[in-house]
């Protein structure tokens, strides 16, 4: 809707996917202090997070660069390229989980092995800073022009500057749910001290959110080399299967355990 500079090469998609940022760490500040995690802990989870914004950013260029490619046979890799924020997502864990224990384990091997004893709740807190960085990205979405819905003539269709039709309000849909699923998973963490499952409930209400989401999309994300699926309904399938693996883990280590 504004995918204009404002200053010094900024545009708003830009300071909103930051805004995105910050407020994931300073979710995890607030709830690692009232989980009662240490200060060394919590310095070696921002860098982690920091560096693994980074990878995740380079991966959602570069699994984008691959649909593409599926789609055109061209591999090509440039500020044109797109991003796609499932690819971003799975680069960014992959690279967080690897420096978290290997880092870890000489980082906190005097601490009685801390970055173990603390992960699953930190993997609670990731279920909430999580959607509420990718709701303001949406946000972000918008005022680009990008990830925009189908042509419609609706009321609630809007205009982009760059597409001559009204189109479905997706990026408008998805920061609500995403904002809605972050309320939900932060009262749960801050409700029960213990609760452990806020990133297998956002693996799976995301993954089906965006899977049926995808039904709505407008704009071009590519090919991909199993037809009956976009990029992004591939990728939602995976994180679904994988958030119901987690929860089913994680709910037998921690719930069933202390009932029987």
């Amino acid at each position: 809707m504004y995918p204009y500079v404002l200053f010094w090469d900024i545009d708003l998609y830009s300071i909103f996917l930051l805004l995105g940022v910050i407020a994931a760490f300073v979710i995890f500040r607030i709830l690692g202090d009232r989980k009662g995690f240490a200060a060394k802990y919590q310095n070696f989870v921002l860098l982690d997070g920091f560096l693994s914004v980074v990878v995740g950013y380079l991966g959602a260029v570069l699994s984008q660069a691959v649909y593409n490619f599926a789609e055109t046979g061209r591999f090509v890799l440039d500020k044109n390229t797109g991003a796609t924020f499932l690819g971003g997502l799975l680069f960014g864990a992959g690279f967080f989980l690897t420096f978290y224990f290997s880092v870890g384990i000489a980082a906190f091997r005097k601490d009685d092995n801390a970055h173990l004893r603390y992960f699953p709740e930190l993997m609670s807190i990731a279920g909430a800073s999580i959607p509420a960085a990718h709701a303001l990205g949406r946000i972000g979405c918008l005022f680009a022009g990008c990830c925009y819905g189908k042509p419609t003539d609706s009321f609630i269709g809007i205009h982009l500057v760059d597409l001559p039709h009204k189109t479905i309000p997706v990026q408008i849909f998805e920061s609500v749910f995403l904002f809605a699923l972050f309320a939900v998973i932060l009262i749960l963490n801050v409700r029960l001290v213990k609760f452990r499952l806020g990133l297998p409930v956002y693996m799976v209400a995301y993954g089906i959110w965006r899977y049926f989401a995808e039904f709505m999309r407008g704009d071009d994300r590519g090919g991909f080399f199993i037809r009956i699926f976009t990029p992004s309904q591939f990728t939602s399938v995976l994180l679904v299967a994988g958030g119901i693996l987690l929860g089913v883990i994680l709910y037998k280590r921690y719930y069933a355990r202390s009932r029987s």
